[in-house]
């Protein structure tokens, strides 16, 4: 329900709110052996050693409107992660594409019928059979036929795009995913997954430093997110960004009409990038681990580490995607954070895996 500060509208997305009652048929089993889907090169498996650093919200963020509390991102602490794997890479439509070929699996949003798609990237044929949207984020719609072979509708495909990130996939279809394609195969804790991508840095916002853009004259772009034709109109003199959900009860309309005036596409892409887009975005290797599509994690959504989950369907994930921007959803750092149900899928949502021992 807090999605009222700096949001794309995401965290707003629960299949539970539009499928309640139904009974999805039975997901298929992945077939065959586990753990071998993949040759390490497919993988792409970095090893890492692990070790003690300052998991959180970093000092440039501490005060930030465009922040949420209820992210609870804060305060910084030392964590400590074992050895482990992960993915260079986000799971792009090809390998998912392997994985289904050669299992028969069966994901949860082909099994509903539907999925979330943000209106932008519907057609104007499909969006006229849409009756329902999401109350509190209204460019997000449920779209039947939406699934991961069709993103954003049935009249959509992954065809020219097979070097993107796998979307439309649930917690239950990236963790079979995982444990298909080579041993020891999972999706990443979330303490793991931010150890991973500060890269050995400590206290920065991005992978690679505090900047956005990088490079002569701050032109180099090193992640995918959304730019639009009113960000001039939302930057004040100081540099920093109005945000949308400054508006009261015109926020929800502010935010639609901004997505709804398209992406300028000054990163090169209008939606998702490749999965190897930007070159590597740390020192330690991986790529798009901030920008371009969330990430599910394996740990349970909670505000206070101490408390119990809010609801036990809910998930973190990392990383933000193509739709963040501080005018909206300001999530697009290390240290972010969302929650997302289990059972939910969306057009922003892919994953990457984690290989060998999970932290206890």
């Amino acid at each position: 329900d807090d999605i009222g500060v700096s949001s794309c509208g995401c965290g707003a997305l629960r299949r539970g709110d539009f499928a309640r009652g139904a009974s999805p048929v039975q997901v298929a089993a992945a077939a065959g052996s586990l753990g071998d889907g993949e040759t390490p090169e497919e993988a792409a498996v970095i090893h890492l050693d692990g070790g003690a650093f300052l998991m959180g919200i970093v000092p440039a963020d501490e005060g930030d409107p465009t922040i949420s509390h209820l992210d609870a991102e804060g305060p910084a602490r030392e964590v400590t992660v074992g050895p482990f794997g992960l993915g260079a890479h986000e799971v792009s439509n090809r390998r998912f594409a392997k994985f289904v070929e050669s299992t028969g699996y069966v994901t949860e949003s082909e099994a509903f019928g539907w999925s979330f798609a943000v209106e932008a990237f519907i057609s104007p044929e499909v969006n006229a059979t849409i009756t329902r949207q999401v109350d509190a984020a209204p460019w997000w719609l449920p779209v039947e036929g939406a699934d991961w072979r069709h993103p954003n509708g049935p009249d959509t495909s992954i065809a020219d795009i097979m070097d993107h990130p796998v979307t439309q996939v649930s917690l239950r279809d990236a963790e079979a995913f995982c444990r298909w394609s080579r041993p020891g195969g999972r999706l990443p804790t979330e303490a793991e997954w931010e150890f991973a991508a500060r890269g050995g840095k400590q206290q920065r916002r991005f992978p690679w430093g505090q900047s956005v853009l990088t490079g002569p004259g701050k032109a180099t772009y090193r992640m995918n997110f959304w730019q639009s034709e009113l960000d001039q109109q939302l930057r004040r003199k100081d540099g920093s960004v109005l945000n949308l959900y400054g508006y009261g009860d015109r926020s929800l309309l502010a935010v639609k009409e901004y997505y709804g005036a398209g992406n300028l596409a000054l990163d090169g892409y209008t939606s998702t990038a490749p999965v190897d887009a930007f070159g590597p975005q740390n020192a330690f290797g991986f790529y798009n681990m901030v920008g371009n599509v969330w990430e599910w994690t394996s740990t349970r959504w909670v505000r206070d580490p101490h408390a119990p989950p809010v609801d036990e369907n809910a998930m973190v994930k990392k990383g933000g995607s193509f739709l963040c921007n501080p005018a909206t959803c300001n999530r697009f750092r290390s240290s972010a954070r969302m929650m997302f149900t289990a059972d939910s899928a969306a057009s922003n949502v892919g994953f990457r895996c984690a290989y060998g021992p999970a932290v206890a």
